[in-house]
């Protein structure tokens, strides 16, 4: 009876994992693969916005996650160890990250 009643007031955290690190570093080579030699500055601002546009998108994305889930979003990186089956009981949300965003995996 003690169990389940600290149970009940102690409820496990929801917890989401998505891989950000990966999201962003797809990113930073589709931006180096737009850079040529000769650019204008207008070419260089307008990469630059991009990239800062991203940004603002993979946060929204992040803010909108979490509320749809009602649960915290964790870095996929922040993971130290996983176990041999690769089975962490955090779903990876990554591939929803990617459609609020608007980028294919």
């Amino acid at each position: 009876m003690l169990a389940w009643a600290w149970l009940y007031t102690h409820p496990a955290p929801r917890i989401i994992r998505v891989d950000v690190g990966e999201m962003f570093d797809e990113q930073k080579k589709r931006l180096a693969e737009k850079i040529t030699p000769g650019m204008s500055e207008q070419e260089q601002k307008a990469l630059f916005q991009s990239a800062g546009e991203y940004a603002s998108k993979v946060e929204a994305a992040l803010t909108t996650l979490s509320k749809e889930c009602g649960c915290a979003v964790m870095n996929s990186a922040a993971i130290l160890r996983l176990p041999e089956a690769n089975a962490t009981g955090i779903p990876d949300m990554t591939l929803r990250l990617r459609e609020l965003v608007g980028q294919s995996g």
